[in-house]
C-alpha cells in the first residue's frame, strides 16, 4: 500500500518544485536507473540521439545548476561515459518523456523562462541544446 502511494506521488508531478521534490530530484533511487524503468518519467541526455550519460528526472527543476547541481549519472560498459559527473546545466543535448499524461518542458533559463523544448515522446533539443537550465511538467 505505501508502495503504491509512493509511486502516486511520483507519478503526478506538481506545478512547482518543493523542498521534498528537490531532494527527491537529488537523491532518489530511480535517478540513474536505465530510461523508462524507474519512478522517474524524464530523461535528459548528454548527447544527441539518447547517447551518452543521462539523469532521470521526477519533478519540476527551476535550476538545474542550484545550490546542489544536478549532475549526469555515471553510466556505461565503457568508462569514463561521456558526460559522466558533468553539470547538467548547459549540457544536455536530447530528451526521452516516458510519462503517459504530462508533456515535459526544457528551458533555456532557470525559473522556467526563456526558448522551451517540449518533449512529448523524445527528441533531439532544438533550442535548448547544451543551453538548458530548468524543466517543468505540464499536463
Amino acid at each position: 500500500m505505501a508502495a503504491a502511494a509512493a509511486t502516486a506521488l511520483l507519478a503526478a508531478p506538481s506545478a512547482y518544485a518543493n523542498d521534498a521534490e528537490d531532494e527527491a530530484n537529488y537523491w532518489h533511487k530511480d535517478i540513474c536507473v536505465d530510461p523508462g524503468y524507474g519512478a522517474f518519467k524524464f530523461t535528459l541526455f548528454f548527447n544527441s540521439n539518447f547517447m551518452g550519460s543521462w539523469r532521470n528526472i521526477g519533478y519540476n527543476v527551476s535550476d538545474f545548476g542550484g545550490p546542489r547541481p544536478l549532475t549526469f549519472c555515471q553510466i556505461g560498459a565503457s568508462a569514463p561515459h561521456p558526460g559522466w559527473g558533468m553539470n547538467m546545466k548547459n549540457n544536455a543535448a536530447s530528451a526521452k518523456n516516458f510519462h503517459s499524461t504530462y508533456t515535459g518542458y526544457v528551458y533555456y533559463n532557470s525559473g522556467f523562462k526563456g526558448a522551451v523544448d517540449d518533449v512529448a515522446w523524445g527528441r533531439n533539443l532544438n533550442y535548448t541544446k547544451n543551453n538548458n537550465a530548468s524543466f517543468k511538467w505540464q499536463g
